[in-house]
């Protein structure tokens, strides 16, 4: 949390601060599921109970006003937009059937508001694609309805936005990661998910589309680069070239974790009484050898088997400059990989057994 955000929910009247801190702390909008974030309003005071929530749609931020009455605390809040066309001309049926939760407040409830905001975001997408339709000839128009025609698209799996000069469309590519294995990183915490793949398309100019993977995602498949898309491509066909393209990486992953849990039970199999740790991409084994012992490190990295794991081995009695003696070894080929092990330790004893005895600093016996 910010220390502005902090800021702002310490200076919020106390009788509206569980509405607010819900909203920052619980929802997640859009379907990049990225948080609401708060700012102050120029020229209001928050004990007056004014400030604005900045909501991701698309690839903007929309910035919606939020006012409370503290003279009637038990009412719901008023709204100020920054697209004045936005539920600018709706009667008290609509309000009712569309926005439940804002016609029915309930003021005992900490995510009544965050009701409303997912209700109201709803209704700005609706807006939002009116404003689309209301232009049929244009190339966004055809596109957004010819990929909702291909029935493997949704409503739901598209953002729509639409500016003075150009239209964008968010859209969630339908990729499968439910075999993917589970990672971690520092920024966990601001993960849209695991699962979320959208493609960012901007008209006229369309051949830019950008591809938004979550942090868990990229750091799973790395950089892709997108094929690319003419001018006179058109999303159905492009939609489901992207998601394939995807999908076939992250099977190339699972293919990869397979490998590794294979190569590494196969190693801890054959040298059961010298494993000394292992995890799902490293491992270490004690050898002895004519009275010399050594450590055997493998590295598999996140690019095997394309790229071979390394192999160190590690002298237990020898140092060089006050750190053990080690060797990093030549490459090896994955299909060799126990014999290649084999031949180097060969070496490497035949190395260790050309040392003096007074380089030895352990006697293990």
């Amino acid at each position: 949390m910010s220390s502005e955000c902090i800021g702002i929910l310490n200076d919020i009247s106390p009788i509206f601060r569980p509405y607010i801190q819900n909203v920052y702390e619980e929802l997640k909008l859009g379907l990049c599921k990225t948080k609401v974030d708060l700012e102050k309003v120029a020229g209001s005071d928050l004990t007056d109970s004014q400030l604005r929530l900045v909501l991701p749609y698309c690839s903007k931020k929309i910035k919606w006003e939020i006012i409370f009455d503290p003279t009637t605390p038990w009412f719901a809040p008023d709204f100020r937009f920054d697209d004045e066309s936005f539920l600018s001309n709706v009667n008290e049926e609509f309000l009712e059937e569309k926005l439940p939760s804002l016609c029915s407040w309930n003021e005992n409830d900490p995510k009544a508001l965050s009701c409303v905001l997912s209700e109201l975001v709803s209704l700005y997408k609706n807006h939002q694609i009116k404003k689309l339709n209301e232009d049929e000839s244009s190339r966004a128009y055809f596109e957004y309805t010819a990929l909702l025609g291909d029935a493997l698209t949704t409503e739901n799996d598209i953002e729509v936005w639409v500016g003075n000069h150009v239209v964008e469309f968010l859209i969630k590519l339908n990729v499968d990661t439910s075999r993917l294995p589970e990672l971690y990183n520092d920024g966990i915490e601001e993960n849209p998910g695991i699962d979320t793949a959208l493609l960012l398309v901007r008209y006229p100019n369309s051949t830019n589309a950008e591809l938004i993977l979550s942090p868990l995602l990229t750091k799973s498949l790395g950089n892709i680069t997108l094929p690319l898309m003419h001018q006179s491509g058109v999303l159905m066909d492009y939609v489901p070239m992207v998601t394939e393209l995807l999908n076939k990486k992250i099977q190339d992953v699972l293919n990869n974790e397979r490998l590794k849990r294979e190569l590494l039970a196969q190693l801890i199999v054959k040298y059961e009484g010298a494993i000394l740790e292992h995890d799902a991409n490293n491992a270490s084994f004690l050898f002895e050898m004519n009275d010399f012992h050594w450590i055997l490190q493998i590295d598999i990295g996140v690019k095997f088997p394309e790229k071979p794991p390394v192999l160190m081995l590690r002298s237990v009695y020898h140092s060089t400059k006050g750190k053990p003696k080690f060797k990093i070894l030549p490459s090896c080929p994955y299909s060799n990989f126990e014999g290649y092990i084999e031949q180097q330790v060969e070496i490497f004893k035949i190395e260790c057994k050309g040392q003096t005895s007074n380089n030895q600093l352990v006697n293990l016996e």
